[in-house]
């Protein structure tokens, strides 16, 4: 949640800043053409060529005024949003406009003593992002009607052709409409996602991840290769009759220890499950250490782990290729449709995921004690709801335990003195004791 949060705190912050000096910059802009306009002399402006029978031509030339304009970062990080969404670029008018007013004025200072300036055009081009170059041409003609004090006859249109919105309600409206389309990408590439990774074999996944990831899993870790803790946790797996892993079975599975103090595990594909130190040092027993690694076990159950890695492959290809990589504001919006899309699909991963917890238990010890103490210690670390519980992709630690609890009763599943991880692992130690002391290091 705080890839989302800090980094919008500090984009607000940004874009108020943006808006407020770029909205400075404008009415300064503007009051210098207003003055400018009605110091020149009045010149009659005409987009047409014909020449006014009403005045003697003593002489005409070619004249031009060109300028350069730079919009503002806030007008720029509202044209991307509609350029995406669709809908009129009204964060541009304004801009072309005065672009075109500045041109002009800078014409009429080339045409100085002409009465009349006809084939009036205007030509533009974007120098580089947020740059627009203007040039305003025209032939000034130079007759017997003196020009006298006061703004020309025609100025660039300013009516219809400026959106009169504020630029906040159409920052408004603009990411509404993008989050919506991003909304709908997401979870419609969600259920393509899970059809594909359901129609994946385990074979398959093993052949697919072995060449994507061969530092990993580079064929698979024999016992020799892992520390002797990852051989407990290994052996602990390997313990569970196989008729109560489920669809999982067909796995051959490897435990690899992080060194990393979150207390966090994760399932990846091809069976390895990866389990931070900082979730080993809130296990007191072995059964608690057998209810993580059987939720983790539930994971390839449902083919969470396949779908979260497709559902990452598709937010990275979909960033490439809708957002240009420095376009921060399209990027962080473009988030929270992901967050929404998948918070619903992952709490009920997570939920499904104990509810292996529990199988995987009652099959190995015949109870299920202990498999929701490490949520509680867990709960205790986060402390009490929050508002940022609604939107995270986990369930708050204490609802998983009373889920847990309610489950256990439910069933009518017996609750067992645990099993100390000391004694656990001493046990798998006398199994075997050919294992080399130095392997003992991690513990």
């Amino acid at each position: 949640m705080e890839d989302l949060f800090l980094p919008g705190i500090a984009l607000t912050i940004l874009i108020g800043i943006a808006y407020l000096t770029g909205r400075l910059a404008d009415r300064a802009h503007e009051r210098a053409l207003v003055r400018d306009e009605a110091l020149l002399s009045h010149q009659y402006l005409d987009s047409g060529d014909a020449v006014p029978d009403t005045v003697s031509i003593q002489q005409s030339r070619m004249v031009t005024g060109k300028v350069v304009i730079a919009e503002d970062r806030f007008r720029n990080l509202l044209a991307r949003l509609r350029v995406f969404v669709g809908g009129r670029l009204a964060a541009h008018e304004a801009a072309v406009i005065r672009a075109k007013r500045e041109a002009v004025l800078r014409l009429r200072i080339n045409a100085k003593g002409a009465s009349h300036i006809i084939g009036l055009r205007f030509q533009s081009a974007e120098i580089s992002r947020g740059m627009i170059e203007m040039i305003a041409s025209g032939t000034a003609l130079y007759t017997d009607h003196r020009p006298t004090g006061g703004k020309p006859a025609s100025l660039p249109d300013d009516g219809v052709n400026i959106s009169h919105h504020n630029l906040l309600t159409e920052l408004a409206s603009a990411s509404m409409a993008f989050l919506l389309i991003c909304w709908g990408i997401y979870t419609a590439s969600g259920f393509a996602i899970e059809w594909a990774a359901s129609s994946i074999s385990v074979k398959d996944e093993v052949a697919i991840w072995s060449e994507l990831e061969p530092e990993i899993i580079d064929g698979h870790r024999v016992g020799s290769q892992r520390n002797v803790f990852e051989n407990y946790l290994v052996d602990l797996i390997n313990s569970v009759p196989k008729e109560a892993l489920g669809p999982a079975r067909d796995y051959d599975f490897d435990v690899m220890i992080i060194l990393d103090s979150s207390p966090n595990a994760a399932a990846l594909p091809g069976g390895l499950i990866l389990v931070n130190s900082g979730m080993l040092d809130l296990v007191e027993s072995e059964n608690e250490l057998l209810s993580i690694l059987g939720h983790e076990i539930g994971h390839y159950n449902g083919r969470d782990h396949l779908e979260g890695l497709g559902r990452e492959i598709v937010g990275v290809a979909l960033s490439a290729m809708m957002f240009q990589t420095d376009a921060i504001l399209t990027t962080w919006v473009a988030g929270w449709p992901k967050l929404l899309a998948d918070r619903d699909h992952s709490r009920s991963q997570e939920l499904d995921a104990d509810d292996w917890s529990l199988k995987i238990l009652m099959a190995k010890y015949g109870h299920v004690g202990g498999v929701s103490r490490t949520f509680e210690k867990l709960a205790a670390m986060q402390g009490d709801h929050s508002v940022m519980d609604y939107l995270s992709t986990h369930p708050h630690p204490m609802d998983r335990v009373n889920r847990l609890d309610d489950m256990a009763r439910e069933r009518g599943l017996p609750i067992g003195e645990t099993i100390d991880l000391q004694t656990g692992f001493d046990n798998f130690l006398k199994k075997f004791d050919e294992i080399p002391a130095q392997s003992l290091e991690f513990q």
